[in-house]
């Protein structure tokens, strides 16, 4: 069977590292064999390196950089066994691609990528953010991350609405950046594949389901981490 290889990617403060994490929760609960790989070269102590040990036991297979303190795009650096994850790794594969400079391009560095054949990337948004605040700004966010080697398996398979204002987010603002996604999906023919969620808001949306697109709800982890 072909092996299922996600990518979440997006901007500062999208939410991407918590969708990726809790993706990889998803699979773990449906017992599938997951290996998260974290690919944040721009801050490459932050993120997942402070929770890698629960992630690891609650059976989430990962690999990360955990040896240097980076600094910023600046000190940007990856090991081997994050190169060749796709040639090590068994089952399905959730990639998180940090914010920055080279966006996507950053992929070109996994020997193998382009060979996959079940290759699904996710462009995670955050319209209170001020990089994807209107539509507008969303499409510039979309040609500017896709990054400059344009190749044909380097396209997104979908979005994920993660609209949040940390503790303040309110069912409003979850619903307000759907909506507004939505105008870009129409244009862009990107679908929405699923809406990001606190765990606290299920008794909000209780058929798990908002406009017929399903509602991933969050364990939050990441305020557990440096960043």
């Amino acid at each position: 069977m072909t092996r299922t290889v996600e990518v979440f990617t997006g901007a500062y403060a999208s939410g991407k590292s918590e969708t990726s994490i809790n993706r990889a929760l998803q699979y773990v609960k449906a017992g599938k064999s997951i290996t998260l790989v974290d690919l944040d070269t721009v801050e490459p102590a932050y993120c997942m390196r402070p929770i890698l040990g629960e992630l690891k036991n609650r059976g989430i297979n990962v690999i990360a950089q955990s040896d240097y303190f980076g600094l910023g795009e600046a000190g940007s650096y990856v090991t081997g066994e994050q190169i060749n994850c796709l040639k090590g790794s068994e089952g399905d594969i959730i990639i998180d691609v940090g914010y920055g400079a080279t966006g996507l391009d950053t992929l070109d560095i996994l020997n193998g990528i382009s060979d996959e054949h079940n290759l699904k990337i996710y462009l995670v948004v955050n319209t209170s953010k001020f990089e994807t605040r209107d539509k507008e700004s969303i499409l510039e966010y979309i040609d500017f991350s896709s990054g400059l080697n344009k190749a044909p398996w380097k396209k997104f398979y979908g979005f994920i609405s993660n609209t949040h204002l940390s503790h303040e987010t309110t069912v409003d603002d979850i619903i307000r950046g759907y909506e507004l996604l939505k105008t870009v999906s129409d244009e862009t023919k990107i679908p929405i594949c699923a809406i990001g969620a606190d765990e606290k808001f299920k008794y909000d949306f209780k058929s798990g389901y908002y406009d017929n697109v399903e509602i991933w709800f969050y364990e939050r982890l990441m305020p557990k981490a440096l960043w």
